[in-house]
């Protein structure tokens, strides 16, 4: 058995994450669980069983699994809550006992959807953040709990210690432009043509104190695209909470999210 063969099929993997045999594992453990709501069921078990690596694996975590449960911070998207996830998160599959190993005692930010009516918008959400994150960069999604009292759904994030709980609150960096970007001038209707409902990235500069730094950055960005390199800009928007100005950016489907916080070619802040 080569060094690059998984120690409990052989077959060739990645060196510590088996696909094929960790869906196994999660599919075998289905009817051992359950978040009471057949679509939130759905949405887990399809990231497990799709999972190539340990970080894109979310779980339903029972509420009853986390201790020292507090508020720290609240905003318009949403409420958070601190706490420590008593079991933690997976980490590999133990073949001699069977089960998970886990980074234990971590610490988790639980995040309660507030102005959600509609489940549908909440499961939304949380798949927008799915496709946003990379193993390095955006918060850490674990999975999703429910609060016993109100029955919200929740999501389980990494607690980030430097405090940011705007990203907490927003977790929104793809977005979609209703109206989406200029294609051509329509003649007969003296109009714009548009390619619609385009999805994006926004980008917010927070560490700038001065604007003329926030217009300078664009403007090394608008200099080094080209039309089949760099990340399209289409325009500028802005926080009606914060006022901050942002870039206003293709969202790259394959998800890497490194491109839209460093830009490769341009040396971001």
């Amino acid at each position: 058995m080569s060094s690059y063969a998984c120690p409990e099929c052989n077959q060739e993997w990645n060196g510590y994450w088996c696909k094929p045999c960790n869906s196994k594992h999660f599919q075998n453990d289905f009817n051992n669980w359950t978040s009471g709501n057949d679509k939130t069921d759905k949405f887990i078990q399809d990231t497990q069983l799709n999972a190539d690596k340990g970080w894109k694996v979310i779980e339903w975590i029972p509420y009853d699994r986390f201790k020292d449960v507090k508020q720290i911070g609240k905003g318009g998207f949403g409420t958070i809550y601190y706490a420590r996830w008593i079991d933690g998160s997976i980490r590999e599959w133990n073949i001699e006992y069977q089960r998970w190993r886990r980074y234990h005692k971590v610490e988790v930010a639980l995040k309660k959807f507030d102005n959600f009516v509609n489940f549908n918008d909440v499961l939304n959400e949380m798949s927008i953040h799915l496709k946003a994150r990379t193993e390095y960069v955006s918060i850490k999604f674990y999975g999703i709990t429910q609060d016993p009292e109100t029955h919200s759904y929740m999501m389980v994030l990494l607690y980030a210690k430097d405090g940011n709980l705007r990203e907490y609150l927003k977790i929104n960096i793809i977005n979609w432009w209703i109206d989406g970007s200029i294609r051509e001038w329509n003649i007969e209707y003296q109009r714009w043509r548009r390619y619609h409902k385009v999805e994006v990235a926004l980008k917010k500069f927070d560490n700038f104190v001065n604007f003329n730094d926030v217009l300078n950055e664009m403007s090394i960005h608008l200099k080094a695209r080209t039309e089949y390199v760099s990340i399209k800009f289409y325009g500028i928007t802005q926080d009606p909470e914060t006022h901050s100005y942002m870039m206003v950016l293709l969202y790259a489907k394959d998800g890497n999210l490194r491109e839209y916080l460093k830009i490769n070619i341009i040396n971001w802040s």
